[in-house]
C-alpha cells in the first residue's frame, strides 16, 4: 500500500472544521422534542454549515427544504473543489456523486414507462453541466441515453439503449444493472488513489451492507430466491457472488445462522428480531447505522489520505438524510419515538 500523502493536509483540516460545524444529535433531537414546524426546525440547525444554507434560502415548506437540501449537497462539494485539491481527490468526489446521476437516470427511464414527471435530485455530472431539464424532458430510452452521452456518461447509455420494453420487470433488470455499473466504476476510482487498500475495503463493506440487505429484504418479503436474478458483484469483503446467491436462497433463520462467526452475526439477529416485530421497516433502521459505524471506523482515523475524503461525503450525506427525516418529522408532527430510530447519529 502506497502512503498517503501530506498534500492531503490542508483539505482535511479544511474537512474536519466543517464536521465540526455539523449538524449534532443533540440538534436533531430538539427538533422531533421541540419544533413544531418546518421553520422552528431550521432555527435548531443554528450555528451549522447547512443551517446558516437554509436560513439564508428561507425556505418553509418541505417540500422546498427537501429540493434544498440537495442542492447544498452538490454546492457544497463544488465549494471542496473550488479549493484545488489534488486531482484524485476531485475523481473521488465526483466518482460517489455519480450515485444521483444513477437516481436520477432512473427517474427518467421510470418517468417514459409511466408518462408521470421524474424526481430528479440535483447532485451529479449532469446536474453540474446544466442537463438536468433536458434528461426530465425526455420521452424516450434514445433520448436519455443521447443525454448521458452527452454528459460524460455513455457507460450508463448502453444498457438504456438496449431497452426494448418498459415494463417493471424489464425496468427493474435495468435499474439493477446501472447500480451494479456504478459500483464498478466506483471501485476502479479508489483502486486508483492513494490508501487503495483501506478505500476497497470500504467499499467492501458498503457492498456486503448492500446484498445482505437485498438477500434479506427477498427472505423478508417471503420470495426466498428472488434477489438472485441480480448481478452479485465481487468485491465485497464476507460477501462473495457465491455467498450472496446462496444467501438469497434462504429463509431469515436460515442467513442468521449462515452469517454465524462473522462480524454481521449480529447485525442480523438484530434485524431478524425486530422484523418480526415491525416488519421490513426494521432493516434500514438496524443496518443503515451499523454500515456507518464500520465506515467511520475505518476511514476516519486515515487523516492525511483520501480515506477522509471519503469518510467526509458519507458524513454529509447522512447529516442531509437526517435532517430531510427530522424535518419531515416535524411538519407532520410524528411521535419523537417512530423517527428517532432511523437517524443515523453518532458521526
Amino acid at each position: 500500500m502506497r502512503l498517503a500523502s501530506n498534500r492531503f493536509a490542508f483539505l482535511v483540516s479544511v474537512l474536519k472544521a466543517r464536521e465540526a460545524k455539523g449538524v449534532t444529535p443533540e440538534m436533531l433531537e430538539d427538533i422531533l422534542i421541540r419544533a413544531s414546524s418546518t421553520a422552528e426546525a431550521v432555527e435548531f440547525l443554528k450555528g451549522t454549515d447547512l443551517g446558516e444554507y437554509l436560513a439564508e434560502i428561507g425556505a418553509v415548506k418541505f417540500q422546498d427544504i427537501d429540493e434544498s437540501l440537495w442542492k447544498y449537497l452538490g454546492i457544497y462539494f463544488g465549494r471542496i473543489k473550488k479549493l484545488r485539491p489534488d486531482p484524485s481527490v476531485v475523481r473521488l468526489i465526483d466518482s460517489y456523486l455519480e450515485k444521483y446521476d444513477t437516481a436520477n437516470i432512473i427517474s427518467a427511464l421510470k418517468s417514459v414507462a409511466t408518462q408521470r414527471p421524474p424526481q430528479m435530485i440535483p447532485v451529479g455530472a449532469l446536474s453540474d453541466q446544466g442537463l438536468l431539464a433536458e434528461l426530465s424532458r425526455a420521452q424516450t430510452t434514445g433520448e436519455i441515453a443521447s443525454v448521458l452521452a452527452a454528459g460524460g456518461l455513455a457507460d450508463y447509455a448502453g444498457p438504456v439503449r438496449e431497452i426494448s420494453d418498459t415494463d417493471r420487470r424489464t425496468l427493474l433488470q435495468v435499474q439493477r444493472r446501472i447500480h451494479g455499473l456504478y459500483m464498478q466504476r466506483f471501485a476502479r476510482v479508489l483502486s486508483g488513489l492513494d490508501d487503495s487498500g483501506i478505500l476497497l475495503r470500504a467499499y467492501g463493506i458498503l457492498l456486503d451492507h448492500l446484498l445482505l440487505g437485498r438477500a434479506i429484504r427477498s427472505s423478508v418479503a417471503g420470495r426466498p430466491g428472488a434477489a438472485e436474478v441480480e448481478i452479485a458483484l465481487s468485491g465485497g469483503r464476507l460477501i462473495t457472488p457465491a455467498a450472496y446467491r446462496d444467501l438469497t436462497a434462504m429463509k431469515m433463520p436460515e442467513i442468521i445462522h449462515r452469517l454465524e462467526g462473522t462480524p454481521y452475526h449480529a447485525m442480523a439477529q438484530e434485524a431478524g428480531r425486530q422484523i418480526d416485530q415491525q416488519g421490513s421497516y426494521a432493516i434500514d433502521r438496524v443496518m443503515e447505522p451499523e454500515r456507518i459505524r464500520r465506515l467511520r471506523e475505518l476511514l476516519s482515523p486515515r487523516s492525511l489520505s483520501p480515506c477522509a475524503v471519503l469518510w467526509h461525503l458519507v458524513f454529509k450525506e447522512v447529516e442531509i438524510r437526517n435532517v430531510r427525516l427530522a424535518v419531515k418529522a416535524a411538519q407532520d408532527r410524528l411521535p419523537p419515538a417512530e423517527v428517532r430510530d432511523y437517524l443515523a447519529v453518532g458521526l
